[in-house]
Order: structure tokens, then sequence, then C-alpha cells
């Protein structure tokens, strides 16, 4: 929280974020969302009415907001980062002199990083203003009542050793509860965001005209796609976690590329099938699509080969990208898959694959073996529908031939699996034909632990029973 005081007035103002601050218009901050809009939240405890003037950042002009800001009254507002607003008394005050910093006139400015809770105060501290701070205070209230304790026992002549004992049992227990307390919290807010987003899911497919998610960031990429080759190609950044990436590469895939595609997997088109739960796959409605699996011969590499060339390419943007250091030994086999529109009016359930994970999802450890990253490319897009929507994400993918989308969901540090914001669909074909080729990359697979030596569970087979 940082504090600025003036002429017996306190502005407190905390941001909801680890990074706490406020920045003068001095001090532009350059951030990598395009979205710059702030929300801030007043709280006038002064015991004075108040006036807030927005500061015009070109002009300095000061500019009245509407109406006085009376003491106990809250008020919430949109900004932008770097946008200031004086706070003060109004002129009329009896305590303003000639001089208007008579009036105490203390400032605020929106962030870089959240929204923000600003709190006025006459000549003290404000005690909470955001969920740091807050945990702090409770942290530091329930410890301190484990020190007295402490205290109370050694001034009743207690072995030290056995108030030390007391002590550390008492903060164990304390530090556990409020653990407890905050995972509670963390997965009733997950499943408030999940069924959100289920509830969504319809209504976001069957929007015709939506596009691809805006991105929070552009990256430029540069790939020696075959010898003497350096393509450039745009990278949109949707979504971007420590455990879960979303991005969309622009012309990833050429025609020449999916044609080789089409062709090795013509003969060996068959219904989709989902994992069944117990190791094994099924059949599902949950999946209705046409599918073929295309073995990846890296021997002809060198020679050339198109399917060999694209899936290193793959490999290359996910390491680049993610640090996993995966290498091509052991990985599952090119993946083409078609959806296919039976029209508005048509009866027929359409062909999709409803919300999943393409790896663990669940926040825990990664298991050896086991799917780390997905890119998914365009060969084919329909006329309408089909895009492939992140929903606890909050996005979305239009279908563009020669694009990509790449998602990952371990972090490369902890080493553990994201929880949930990379489940995805693949929207109803309505009108058209969708052609996508998928590659799944693991991480802990070789050439003497190949994927296929692991069941649907990431279980080595064999081992089912250990």
């Amino acid at each position: 929280m940082t504090v600025l005081r003036s002429f017996g007035l306190v502005v407190a103002v905390a941001t909801v974020s680890a990074r706490l601050g406020v920045w003068s218009l001095s001090d532009r901050l350059e951030v990598t969302s395009p979205d710059k809009s702030r929300k801030i939240e007043l709280v006038n405890q002064s015991g004075k009415n108040l006036v807030v003037n927005w500061i015009n950042p070109d002009t300095g002009e000061s500019v009245p907001m509407s109406g006085d800001f009376n003491n106990g009254a809250k008020t919430t507002f949109d900004s932008f980062v770097n946008h200031t607003f004086a706070i003060h008394e109004p002129s009329t005050s009896p305590s303003c002199g000639v001089d208007e910093e008579d009036c105490g006139v203390q400032f605020i400015t929106g962030n870089g990083i959240s929204d923000q809770v600003a709190v006025a105060k006459e000549n003290m501290e404000a005690a909470y203003q955001d969920s740091a701070t807050k945990a702090r205070d409770v942290t530091n209230a329930a410890l301190e009542r484990c020190r007295q304790v402490a205290k109370a026992n050694l001034a009743t002549g207690q072995d030290s050793k056995h108030v030390m004992s007391e002590l550390v049992s008492c903060l164990d227990d304390t530090t556990t509860a409020l653990l407890q307390q905050q995972n509670e919290e963390i997965a009733f807010q997950s499943k408030i965001r999940r069924d959100i987003a289920a509830q969504l899911e319809n209504y976001t497919c069957s929007d015709p005209t939506r596009e691809t998610t805006a991105p929070q960031e552009i990256r430029i990429w540069t790939h020696e796609d075959f010898p003497g080759s350096n393509i450039t190609r745009k990278i949109g950044i949707l979504h971007n976690r420590p455990d879960s990436q979303i991005h969309a590469l622009e012309n990833f895939i050429s025609k020449e590329e999916c044609d080789a595609i089409a062709e090795a997997a013509s003969k060996n088109l068959h219904r989709g099938t989902v994992a069944d739960g117990t190791g094994g796959s099924r059949l599902s409605d949950h999946r209705k699509a046409w599918q073929a699996a295309i073995k990846v011969h890296w021997e002809k590499e060198n020679a050339g080969d198109l399917i060999a060339r694209v899936v290193r390419r793959i490999y290359d943007y996910t390491n680049d990208a993610l640090q996993y250091n995966l290498t091509v030994e052991g990985q599952e086999d090119l993946m083409s898959i078609q959806y296919f529109g039976h029209g508005r009016d048509s009866t027929e359930s359409p062909d999709q694959y409803r919300p999943h994970c393409d790896g663990e999802c669940d926040g825990l450890p990664h298991k050896t073996g086991g799917r780390v990253a997905t890119m998914v490319m365009y060969c084919d897009a329909p006329e309408l529908g089909g895009g492939t929507n992140f929903q606890t994400a909050n996005v979305f993918v239009k279908p563009k031939v020669g694009a990509a989308a790449f998602f990952s969901y371990l972090n490369p540090k902890t080493m553990h699996n994201e929880n949930g914001f990379t489940s995805h669909s693949g929207c109803p074909v309505i009108e058209g034909t969708k052609r996508i080729a998928v590659h799944w990359m693991r991480y802990g697979v070789d050439s003497e632990n190949p994927w296929h030596s692991f069941n649907t569970l990431t279980i080595k087979k064999g081992e089912e029973d250990c």
C-alpha cells in the first residue's frame, strides 16, 4: 500500500496485486495488455466532504467530477492507466484559505497492474485495502495470539522448552487453519468460474460473428522452416499465465503441408474416440468427428518431407515459447481431424467436441509421459461455426486457413498442471468443413518410453496394478 500525506488529509491507495504503488504522471508505465482501463473505488473516511477532480493527461487541466464526495460515501468510477485524480476539500470549506494547498489536495493515479481502492482518512493509516493487506492482517493477528499465549506461559514460570513446543504447535494449528480456509475459498471461486463458463458455452459457440479474442500482446517469431529460409510469423498472446498459455499463430502451416497431411490421412479416417476413464477409449457423442493418425517419418526429414517439416516447426516453437526442451523421440503421431457441417436446418446432431482438457488440468504434479501442450492447425475453415472456445479463460479462436492455436498446460518451473484454463471445446460446425491437424506434445517420453507405452490415465502399461 502507498500512502500519500498532505495537510492533515491522508489518501491511502492500495492495488489488488502483488506489486503495490502509485505513479505520477511523469512515470509512464508500459503494459503488455491493450486493455488499459482500470476501476478506482474511493472511500471517504476523512470526516469531511471532499471534491474529486480529473487531471487531463494532455493539458494538465483539472476537470471537476460530478457532485461532492460526502464523508462516509463510496464511489467507483472507470479510469485508465496513468490517469490522475485530485481529491480535496471544496473551496468553500472553512479550512481552505487563499492557497489551494490549504484544502488538503491529494493525488491518486491509476496503476498499470490492476484495479484500485483508495481510502481518504484524516491523520491515520488505512487499516485494510486489498487482499494482500487483508491476508497479512489476518496472519499477524493469528500470530499475535500465539505470541501472547507463549508470553503468558512464560510469566507463570513454565519451562522454556515446553513454552516453545506450545508456541510451535499453536503456529502449526494456526497456519493449517488459515491454509484450509484459503483453499476452500479458492475451490469455491473455481467452481463458480467453471459453472459460469459452462452456462456460457452454448451462447459463445452459437455466435456466428465472433472473432478471435483480441491479444494481450503481439510477438514476432522467426524460424528457419527449411535450410536457407527465415520466415517471420506474428503471434498473438491471448492468455498468459505461468502454468497456462494460449497463443494464436498466423500463417503457421502451408497449403502444401495441409495437402500432404490430407493425403496421408485419406485411407485411415475413422470415428474419433474419447478416454473412457479406465485407461482405454470409447466412442461418445461428446466428440463427433473423423480422425486419422499420421506417423511422422523422421528418417525423411532431411529429404524435405513436408509432414516432418511442420511437426519439427511445432517443437521448435514450443521449446522457444516455454523452454520445455521437448524432443521428438517417442512422441504421439500427428492427427488429422475433420468435422462436417449439416446445415442450419439439420436435425442431425452437429459435429463437435464438447468441453475437455487435452492433458491434465487438475493443478496436480505432472505425470511422467503426460501431455503438456497442443498445436491445432487449421487446414480448412467452415463457413459457419467450428471455433475453438476456451470457456474458463474467456478466449475464442476463429478458424482461419493456415493459422494455428497453441496452448500449454504445464508450469515448466513447478512441473504442476494448470487448473482448468485450457479446458476447451471444438464448437459445432454448422456449414462447411473444418479440417485440422493436431499434435499433442508429451513430457517424459523417449524412444524407450514412447507415448503408446502409457494408457489414457498416463500410467505405464503393465504397471496398472501397482
